[in-house]
């Protein structure tokens, strides 16, 4: 997670194992749940602004997995 300066945006990067459904799905369904999920962060903060939530996708486990992938097949090559 990422906060602005200011505190008024938090960018929120997501990565799912063994989803069944697409990203932009289940990424749409975060965006749908903003202000619960808002509501709920201002239950917890004490800040004076809770940041309005900007969700993304975050691949760094698929990318972990592919470079595992190919030092796999440099082993099986050698």
């Amino acid at each position: 997670m990422n906060v602005t300066e200011d505190l008024k945006i938090a960018k929120i990067y997501l990565s799912f194992l063994e989803n069944k459904l697409p990203v932009e799905d289940v990424i749409n369904i975060f965006i749908s749940k903003h202000n619960l999920i808002r509501f709920h962060l201002g239950n917890k903060l004490t800040l004076k602004f809770i940041p309005k939530l900007r969700f993304y996708y975050d691949d760094s486990i698929e990318h972990a997995q592919h470079i595992d992938s190919l030092l796999q097949k440099i082993r099986k090559n050698d």
